[in-house]
């Protein structure tokens, strides 16, 4: 019966702390799990599965570890928020797998990914032929992002009647005050056009744009400060 209690007091004690901390990393360990996310949790996880059930080890201890683990986690993701080629270094950026119905294989390669993945999300998603994509992106989380070719999306009341606009995905060329030079490329335009885009805008400092995109129709987004 005392081993019981012993066990009981344990795993409350790694229950709590663990619970606590969980809350202040954000909820983006529930929802949007990258590979460092998945490391930290599944780390995270074990220390205090540990503490409850092994008497060898000192739950106080296993106690404080979570703390550090998860104190750490927390600045890392202040820093982060900051610091974008930080935050790509560490959750990576979404790779073009797919681009008009043609593998970039390279992307797969580098990515660790092989055909058999990438068929299989595919048809997860109702996609039966590679040449149906306009274009596909793997995502930091593993997921596959994917949009059809026009003339193979499903039709809506808004196409009856009319043509079929040209499709795309939006192009991220500033993320937190900072331009994404390889993406400006994409477009073929150059910080010059960046700048006159800020100032049709009225934003005089680059500091203040959380993020501007180009849309697939030339329309350009942008959201600030």
């Amino acid at each position: 019966m005392k081993h019981y209690m012993i066990v009981f007091l344990r795993s409350a004690i790694s229950y709590i702390i663990l619970l606590l901390f969980t809350r202040f990393m954000g909820k983006k360990q529930l929802s949007q799990l990258t590979y460092f996310d998945y490391i930290v949790g599944t780390t995270i996880g074990s220390i205090a599965a540990a503490a409850s059930v092994d008497r060898h080890i000192d739950v106080f201890e296993s106690c404080f570890s979570i703390v550090v683990w998860s104190v750490f986690t927390i600045l890392i993701s202040i820093i982060t928020l900051k610091s974008i080629r930080l935050r790509l270094w560490i959750d990576s950026e979404p790779l073009v797998i797919i681009n008009k119905g043609r593998v970039i294989y390279k992307n797969m390669e580098k990515a660790k990914y092989n055909m058999g993945d990438l068929l299989m999300q595919l048809r997860n998603k109702d996609i039966f032929y590679i040449t149906d994509v306009e274009i596909a992106l793997l995502e930091p989380d593993g997921k596959l992002s994917v949009l059809k070719k026009a003339e193979k999306s499903s039709v809506t009341v808004e196409d009856l009647g009319i043509q079929k606009p040209k499709t795309g995905v939006m192009v991220e060329i500033i993320l937190d005050g900072t331009i994404l030079y390889n993406h400006l490329q994409q477009i073929k335009k150059d910080e010059a056009w960046v700048k006159e885009q800020l100032k049709i805008k009225n934003i005089q400092d680059i500091k203040n744009v959380v993020f501007l995109g180009v849309q697939a129709d030339n329309e350009v987004y942008v959201v600030t400060k």
